[in-house]
């Protein structure tokens, strides 16, 4: 009966080191989203703030008269995601008020950095836009009267501007 226990005993060990073997040949992994990809042609998007990719990709789309370019919507805060405020032409996060104006500058609230820019090209094979949102623009912003700003024309140099 003692050598019955002791082999069950054994065997309980081996089949737990086993298991825990085999689930060693398996590890956790986080699955994101690939950080270079394609968001479509610039002719997809009109002037103003594009919304749609912010939940996906995390990003806002801006437009204007000279070009395109990309903003990260990461609050620069505490990383909180900003919401586009179309009737204000605002970033406005929702965690601790922090306001940013269409060019990412800080117009209020704690943030103590702009918006980043990331780096866009175009593909030259299909001609859609490249986002690289690993590949961040993160100027220093002077103190003005309006908030944290950031002459626009310094910001608007590739890789993180595209003229169109």
């Amino acid at each position: 009966m003692g050598l019955g226990i002791g082999w069950g005993g054994f065997a309980a060990a081996l089949g737990g080191s086993g298991v825990g073997a085999l689930r060693y040949m398996f590890p956790n992994v986080l699955y994101e989203p690939p950080t270079v990809f394609k968001i479509g042609k610039p002719d997809d998007y009109g002037i103003g703030v594009d919304n749609k990719l912010k939940k996906e990709r995390q990003i806002w789309v801006v437009r204007n008269e000279r070009g395109i370019y990309v903003m990260v919507a990461i609050c620069r805060h505490l990383g909180c995601t900003p919401n586009w405020f179309d009737d204000q032409k605002k970033f406005r996060c929702p965690c601790h008020g922090s306001i940013y104006d269409v060019a990412g500058n800080v117009v209020g609230g704690p943030a103590p950095r702009t918006l980043w820019r990331a780096a866009l090209s175009i593909d030259p094979v299909d001609g859609q836009i490249v986002v690289n949102f690993t590949q961040r623009q993160d100027p220093d912003p002077k103190g003005t009267e309006e908030g944290l700003m950031v002459d626009e024309k310094s910001r608007e140099v590739p890789p993180f501007f595209l003229e169109v």
